[in-house]
């Protein structure tokens, strides 16, 4: 996770506060893949391998729609991850097929060619492998939302630590219900996704 500041400053934009803090840190220059790794195993990956399986081209698309009007790429934890979903959104509100060539030519009109990308490709290569069916993509949607609203509560201790270290006492306890307000907002987010969708 990145540093976190403890208390926002006057004019701090709250969104992109969140957005940052949210935010991967690794570095796509330096993408690796752990010795062992199975896309198979991995919700986001499974997410993408979903959508990018061209069954999923065919479809009504509702699920779709269900998917990318509420993840953002915030909400992937690995960075070469949410630059791929990010383009797939991007194809998606283009009206453009979003399966494996597609995605793929997409990373390569926005810069991801040459040798520094070669691994970001490859991994692209293993998640469009991994097996997924696009009928599981609103599971897979569910299982990496769950983890980044997990993962938002940790970056809200670790503020709030830090704030009970290093801000003004008269400022604890509105810090503390701003960052409830945020937490209560994400909790609503990810039960509204868990309702049946109607577009």
């Amino acid at each position: 996770m990145n540093a976190l500041r403890a208390v926002p400053t006057p004019g701090d934009d709250a969104a992109e506060q969140a957005h940052a803090d949210l935010a991967p840190v690794e570095d796509l220059d330096t993408l690796t893949v752990e010795p062992g790794y199975d896309p198979a195993t991995d919700p986001e990956a499974m997410l993408l391998c979903a959508l990018m399986d061209v069954r999923n081209q065919s479809a009504d698309g509702t699920d779709i729609e269900r998917i990318t009007s509420t993840l953002t790429t915030t909400d992937f934890e690995d960075p070469a991850h949410a630059r791929m979903y990010g383009h797939i959104v991007d194809l998606i509100a283009a009206g453009q097929p979003h399966d494996f060539a597609s995605v793929t030519g997409a990373l390569i009109r926005s810069g991801a060619d040459g040798a520094k990308d070669a691994p970001l490709r490859k991994r692209l290569m293993g998640i469009v492998t991994a097996g997924a069916h696009s009928v599981a993509a609103v599971h897979y949607a569910d299982n990496v939302l769950s983890q980044s609203y997990r993962r938002s509560f940790h970056i809200a201790g670790q503020r709030l630590t830090q704030a009970a270290e290093e801000a003004p006492e008269a400022d604890l306890f509105d810090y503390m219900v701003e960052l409830g307000t945020a937490q209560r907002s994400a909790f609503n987010r990810l039960n509204t996704f868990r309702k049946p969708f109607t577009p």
